[in-house]
Order: structure tokens, then C-alpha cells, then sequence
């Protein structure tokens, strides 16, 4: 287990890297047992892999607030398809949690929201906003929306719309910069710094692909020649809670494999941000993924917090499980 962590720390996993185009190579693809044998898993846990099953391994955090995990698997389809399956958006209606979600691209609109509708309930739940954790806000924000309290519920949904189309633009804007902190009431969390930590720990691509990690610290002023990216809009049900999310999507080639990164950039409720990144890489007879997650929430500091983190890492790998479950079997039902 301790190897397993010292390689999965960050992101993309190095010794497979190695093998699988990111680093000078044959050109002969692999097979999945040598890439999960690089990637330090144990032979129990290669066995479970190729049998179809989705592998948890132990990731270090990067802060005390960080739920890290990382999952390995093997599916019969292309890096290539998977990638695009992402980018698509296609891991978002995998997602049974995400009730509405839209694209957004170039300076973006309001009209780029049309399908972000509030109830009455959760109209008056963002105009009671006030500082603390129950949401995630700024104190610019908490106060647009206490100023349209006992108001009409659509007045409140517009005001949500211009919100998260402002958090859009100054983070297409400046990027990790660009993200305004949280309003904890005399106090405030910033999910940028976590965000950034987490990129620093991608060892994976600071060693074969550091220009791909520079975009990640960088963006939007550091970019790299093919990089696809999209920008999408989430109205989720997550434990009973409707949240609110923003997310940035990148995707690199390099040969046939594929390294794939998720940014949640603003997220309003339940957790602070969040950042995966993929590496989906050609063996024999299909593709290996490796995807590490980092999840930042101030509700697992303090005292007892090592065993929340745990908790919650649980938690959250199964959600990701079965996310990554639908996914492949849309994609092998496609082929």
C-alpha cells in the first residue's frame, strides 16, 4: 500500500505513463497486467481489474480539507472514445445526480442558463443565504441575494444565472486567480489554493507531460497545440442537496492515449471544489484508466477529520464507480 501511495500521488500515474506514450516508448502496445504492475497494484487488486471490476487505491491528500482517492479500471474501448465521451459530456448524463446541465463557451450569456429553473423552496433557500458553510458564496454574492429576499422566485433565478455566468467569465478570464473565495462569516476558504495544490501534486505530468500540468496552474494563459476543452453548467441533487456546479473539462492526445482533467472550479454547496485527472491508456485488447480525485470541503477539518476524509473518500469513490460503470457500458454497447 505505502508503494501504491508514493506512485498515485497527484494525478496521472508514472510508471504507466512511461509505457503508454508519454514518455519514449516502443511502440507495441502493453498488456493490462504490465501497466497495473508499473502502476503498483497489488496482485489482487490487477486480478480484480481485468476482471471488470473498478479498483480504489489510497491517494495522499494535499490539505486537511482534501477527500483523495483514485480508482483503476480496464474497459474494451478506445482512449480516444473515452476521452470523447468526456468531453462530450457524456460523463455528465452518466451522472444519475445532475438533474439539468449546459455548455458554455466564448465570453458566454444568460442565454447559456435557459435551462437553469429554480422551485420556490429553492429560490428561497439562496435569498436566506447568509456566511457559514451551509453554502458557497462571496460576501458580494451573499448580499445580491438577501437583497431579493420575499421577492418572486424568478427574480432569484436570474440572479443565480448572472452569478454563475460571472464566476464563468473571470475564471475564463484569469483562471485559478479569477475564483472568488467562500464567505465563512469572519473568515473565508479559498478553493483556488487547494485547486492549485492539487495540480502541483500531478508528478505524472510534471515528469512526461509538463505542459499539460503548466495549463492547469496557468490557464488560460499557458495552453498547449490540440488540447480540446469544454465548459459546462450543473444542477445536481448530491445527499439531498441541490448544488449548484461549474466545470472545466481538458483533454491532451499523445499517440493514442488520452490525459484527461475535470475541473469543478465552483461548486455551492456540500463540498468546496474538485479536480480529477486521467490517464487512459492503450493496452491489448482495450484501454486501462487511471483517474485521481482530489475534493475539497471545510466539513472534514478539525477534530474527527481524519475519519471523515475517510468516510467521504469512500463515499465519493462509489459515486465515481458507478458514473464510470454507465459510462462503459454506453460505450461498449457502442461498439
Amino acid at each position: 500500500m505505502m508503494r501504491r501511495r508514493r506512485i498515485l500521488t497527484g494525478g496521472v500515474v508514472v510508471g504507466v505513463l512511461s509505457i503508454c506514450g508519454l514518455a519514449p516508448v516502443a511502440q507495441a502496445q502493453p498488456a493490462a497486467d504490465q501497466v497495473l504492475t508499473d502502476a503498483g497494484l497489488s496482485a489482487g487488486d490487477k486480478q480484480s481489474v481485468k476482471s471488470g471490476q473498478f479498483v480504489n487505491v489510497s491517494v495522499r491528500g494535499v490539505s486537511d480539507r482534501d477527500l483523495s482517492f483514485a480508482i483503476a479500471f480496464l474497459v474494451k474501448t478506445s482512449p480516444e472514445i473515452l476521452a470523447r465521451q468526456i468531453v462530450a459530456g457524456e460523463l455528465i448524463t452518466a451522472d444519475a445526480q445532475v438533474k439539468a446541465f449546459g455548455e458554455l463557451s466564448g465570453a458566454g450569456s444568460l442565454a447559456d442558463f435557459a435551462k437553469l429553473t429554480l422551485t420556490s423552496d429553492e429560490a428561497k433557500a439562496l435569498a436566506s443565504a447568509q456566511a457559514g458553510n451551509a453554502l458557497n458564496l462571496s460576501a458580494s454574492e451573499i448580499a445580491a441575494f438577501k437583497a431579493l429576499a420575499g421577492g418572486p422566485a424568478p427574480a432569484v433565478q436570474e440572479q443565480l444565472r448572472r452569478m454563475l455566468l460571472a464566476r464563468y467569465q473571470a475564471y475564463r478570464g484569469s483562471g485559478l486567480a479569477g475564483i472568488a473565495p467562500y464567505d465563512r462569516g469572519g473568515q473565508t476558504s479559498d478553493p483556488a489554493s487547494d485547486l492549485r495544490k492539487a495540480s502541483q501534486a500531478t508528478q505524472g505530468l510534471q515528469k512526461y507531460l509538463p505542459a499539460f500540468q503548466k495549463v492547469l496552474l496557468d490557464y488560460p494563459q499557458a495552453t498547449l497545440p490540440g488540447m480540446q476543452e469544454k465548459f459546462f453548467w450543473l444542477k445536481s441533487l448530491i445527499h439531498g442537496e441541490v448544488t449548484y456546479v461549474l466545470a472545466h473539462v481538458l483533454v491532451a492526445a499523445d499517440g493514442a492515449a488520452r490525459v484527461v482533467a475535470r475541473r469543478e472550479y465552483y461548486v455551492s454547496t456540500g463540498y468546496n471544489a474538485e479536480q480529477s485527472v486521467a490517464g487512459f491508456l492503450p493496452v491489448q485488447g482495450g484501454t486501462v484508466g487511471i483517474t485521481t480525485i482530489h475534493a475539497f470541503t471545510d466539513q472534514v477539518t478539525g477534530v474527527g477529520g481524519s475519519m471523515k476524509r475517510g468516510i467521504g473518500s469512500k463515499v465519493m469513490a462509489g459515486k465515481m464507480k458507478e458514473i464510470y460503470e454507465a459510462a462503459r457500458d454506453r460505450s461498449q454497447k457502442q461498439r
